[in-house]
C-alpha cells in the first residue's frame, strides 16, 4: 500500500456503512465553529473498535487554540506533580542522611514573625523577606535565562541579628514544604566527618546533599578551623552550588578579606582556596550588612 491509497484499517463513525448502527457513537458538534466531529474506529475483523477518547478534535482555530492552552495546563500541572515528587524524596534523602534539614531547636525557633525590627536592621530584614517570598523565582529553570545572584551573603559584627534572619528563610520555605539543608559551618563539616567512621552513610551521599538541596544556609562561615580538609571541601561544596545555579545563604561576622584569612590553613598560609571560594560567593550572592549593638549585650 502506498501513501497515497487510504488505510482501510480505519473507519469514521459517518461513513455510510456504520452510521446509525447502535454502537456507532454519535457525532459531537464543535463548540466554537458549529461543525460536526466524527469519531475514528478501527476495523478489527468483523468488528468496529471505537476508542474511548472521543471525537476527533475540531481544526478551526478556536478549537486548536483552546486544546493548545488545555495541553499547556496539563503539562504544567505534571510538572508541578514531579517537583514535588522530587521535593517530598529530597526532604527524605535529607532526614535520612543530615537529619531534619540539619537545624537544631535555636534555629527552627527563629522566624520572621519573632524577629525584633530596629532602625538598624529594617532594610536587612525587609529585604530577607523579600527573598523568601520570591524564592522560587531564583531557582534554575530548564530553558529560562540564568538567574544571577540568586543567594544572599549576610554579614555583620556578632549579635545583630544575622543566624535570626537566615534561620527565618530556611523556616519560611520549610513550611512550604522546601527542602532547606540550614546549619552552621562546623556543623556541616562535622556531619561529613561522622561518616568517616559509618558504614551506612558515606561522604558522598552527605556532599551530595549539600550540593543539590534547594537552598543551602550556611551560618558563620569563617568559624571553622581552617584546615587544608576544612577549606577544601568547603570549596567543592560551594563550587557545586555555583556550577548548578543554586541559591546559597551564608552569614559571617567578617568582611570578605578578613574571611579571606580567616579561611587560609595555618600550614600553609595559602589562601589560593579560599580566596577562590569568596569569589564564587560574590558572584551568587547579594550582599546584607546588618549593623547596630549586639542582641547579647541589651
Amino acid at each position: 500500500m502506498t501513501s497515497d491509497e487510504p488505510d482501510d484499517r480505519w473507519i469514521w463513525s459517518n461513513d455510510e456503512r456504520v452510521a446509525g448502527l447502535p454502537d456507532t457513537p454519535e457525532p459531537v458538534r464543535c463548540e466554537f465553529c458549529g461543525a460536526m466531529r466524527y469519531h475514528k474506529g478501527f476495523k478489527f475483523g468483523d468488528r468496529i473498535i471505537w476508542p474511548p477518547y472521543g471525537a476527533e478534535r475540531c481544526t478551526c482555530p478556536q478549537a486548536v487554540k483552546a486544546y493548545e492552552e488545555e495541553k499547556a495546563a496539563k503539562a504544567a500541572e505534571e510538572e508541578e506533580k514531579q517537583k514535588a515528587e522530587a521535593e517530598r524524596k529530597m526532604r527524605e534523602r535529607i532526614s535520612r542522611i543530615v537529619g531534619e534539614s540539619g537545624m537544631g531547636d535555636r534555629f527552627l525557633r527563629r522566624t520572621f514573625d519573632t524577629f525584633q525590627i530596629t532602625d538598624d536592621n529594617r532594610r536587612a530584614a525587609a529585604a530577607a523577606r523579600r527573598y523568601a517570598d520570591s524564592f522560587d523565582s531564583l531557582l534554575p529553570r530548564p530553558g529560562a535565562p540564568e538567574p544571577g545572584r540568586n543567594g544572599l551573603f549576610i554579614a555583620g559584627p556578632p549579635g545583630t541579628g544575622k543566624t535570626h534572619l537566615a534561620a527565618a528563610i530556611a523556616n519560611h520555605l520549610i513550611a512550604q514544604g522546601r527542602p532547606v539543608v540550614c546549619m552552621t559551618m562546623i556543623d556541616l563539616l562535622e556531619r561529613i566527618k561522622r561518616t568517616f567512621s559509618k558504614r551506612d552513610t558515606d561522604e558522598g551521599s552527605v556532599l551530595k546533599i549539600y550540593k543539590t538541596v534547594p537552598l543551602l544556609v550556611i551560618d558563620d562561615i569563617g568559624k571553622e578551623p581552617p584546615t587544608e580538609w576544612a577549606i577544601s571541601t568547603v570549596y567543592n561544596i560551594i563550587n557545586g552550588r555555583y556550577e548548578a545555579y543554586l541559591p546559597t545563604i551564608v552569614t559571617t561576622n567578617y568582611d570578605t578579606e578578613a574571611l579571606i584569612g580567616r579561611m587560609t590553613p595555618r600550614e600553609t598560609r595559602d589562601d589560593m582556596t579560599a580566596r577562590a571560594t569568596i569569589d564564587r560567593l560574590m558572584e551568587m550572592c547579594r550582599a546584607i550588612t546588618l549593623t547596630g549593638q549586639s542582641w547579647r549585650q541589651r
